[in-house]
């Protein structure tokens, strides 16, 4: 092979490799403009996008919903915002004019509770401290629902001092140990009338809430200083016959018993 083959075929190699170099430049260099909407269309501002696995890259929507970003095709892109589904999308070329979409999250942002006087709002704009109880956590044997509160419920304690049937009945507080008592005990309202705990079957409440501080109290005056209980019960549906049949047994134990002189 002559010296000037031998430089054309080095030439040849060396404009490859420079090719290739600048397609791969090109790939990692790939624009796209665009807008972040939601599902009625109106602009989002704010909304965080970064590339996956990839931390410290990262880019905000302005005032607009409006976006500019440099990526790489293959590079995934993931659009958050709060209370919003996140959103992945893969690069493949450059884009001028990419629509984003995004849909309202079905997590406990949208949980709608029950505040005072029956009224129900969005979970993300309760400002009082509101617990609600899944019903499906006070389904427990259990000889009322005072019984079961116990452990289950944030900030509740509950105290059962006797085992003797009729006087099986715990007391609990709420806002600390000097509402205990049936004289400082929390107000209970069922269906939006004052009534106690251990007359309502737990099968029958629809909804259970939980309102501690005076924020979410004050409606109610002084009758509320010591916590409310929210209960609304179970409506009538249009619906087939639904018969639901439960049989519980219980067993109390007693933990530690008296040592007797003698």
């Amino acid at each position: 092979m002559t010296k000037h083959s031998l430089l054309k075929w080095i030439l040849g190699g060396l404009l490859v490799i420079c090719s290739t170099a600048m397609l791969h430049a090109q790939d990692n260099n790939l624009t796209l403009n665009g807008v972040v909407e939601d599902e009625h269309g109106e602009a989002l501002i704010g909304v965080t996008i970064f590339l996956k696995d990839r931390p410290g890259t990262g880019w905000i929507t302005d005032i607009d919903g409006k976006f500019s970003i440099k990526a790489s095709s293959g590079d995934i892109l993931v659009f958050s915002y709060v209370g919003y589904d996140k959103i992945e999308y893969m690069v493949k070329e450059a884009k001028s004019n990419l629509k984003i979409t995004m849909e309202q999250t079905s997590s406990e942002l949208d949980e709608v509770v029950i505040t005072a006087m029956g009224t129900t709002q969005r979970k993300i704009s309760v400002v009082g401290a509101v617990t609600s109880v899944n019903v499906n956590e006070i389904q427990t044997p259990a000889t009322s629902i005072n019984n079961m509160m116990g452990g289950r419920i944030p900030g509740v304690i509950s105290l059962q001092t006797s085992g003797e049937p009729g006087k099986n009945i715990s007391e609990f507080w709420i806002r600390g140990i000097g509402t205990f008592g049936a004289s400082s005990g929390a107000l209970v309202l069922v269906d939006g009338l004052e009534s106690t705990l251990s007359q309502i079957d737990p099968a029958d409440i629809e909804s259970f809430s939980i309102l501690k501080d005076a924020s979410a109290t004050a409606v109610y005056g002084v009758r509320g200083a010591n916590g409310v209980v929210l209960v609304t019960t179970k409506r009538g549906q249009n619906e087939r016959l639904k018969i639901t049949v439960r049989s519980n047994v219980k067993l109390s134990v007693l933990q530690r018993l008296p040592e007797y002189l003698g």
